[in-house]
């Protein structure tokens, strides 16, 4: 039975800047419009991952689900990152792809399994999609664009 997923964005802008999202494939992915609406966003600033991420969604069908978020869930998490854990409480998903430290243990609280980046990588090693020497490879680019992103966009 293929994992159903509940994703924020990061992941996809990470995969997609790494020339990675086909690493999803393996997964029923689900989206709040909350993450939809990070990604067009980043369409119009020409952003080339959001592009990639929209067709990506589109190949795949994924349609965006409209969900209301929580109550009782913090105000320091992004919007995408609350929609995100609401959408997996309300449609009982374990499983969320959350980058943001933070939201991940509110995740936890939450009784879901949060993976970011890193770990989508490690399950592709451990399922025989990637080879050894591509996840070191992955990893430190991935690393290198956290570190680039972060200088031109710190919080």
């Amino acid at each position: 039975m293929i994992e159903r997923i509940v994703c924020n964005a990061s992941p996809l802008i990470f995969l997609a800047k790494l020339q990675k999202l086909k690493l999803l494939n393996n997964y029923n992915l689900r989206i709040p419009s909350q993450v939809e609406a990070e990604i067009i966003r980043g369409l119009k600033n020409k952003k080339e991952d959001a592009k990639q991420i929209m067709g990506y969604l589109k190949s795949r069908k994924i349609e965006p689900d409209k969900i209301t978020i929580l109550k009782d869930l913090p105000n320091f998490m992004g919007h995408g990152e609350r929609a995100v854990i609401s959408l997996a409480v309300r449609d009982n998903i374990d499983r969320v792809f959350i980058d943001e430290a933070k939201a991940r243990t509110v995740a936890r609280f939450k009784g879901l399994k949060p993976k970011g980046t890193l770990g989508i990588i490690w399950d592709s090693f451990r399922s025989g999609a990637l080879d050894k020497e591509s996840v070191e490879l992955l990893t430190l680019e991935l690393v290198q664009k956290e570190l680039s992103d972060k200088r031109r966009n710190p919080r």
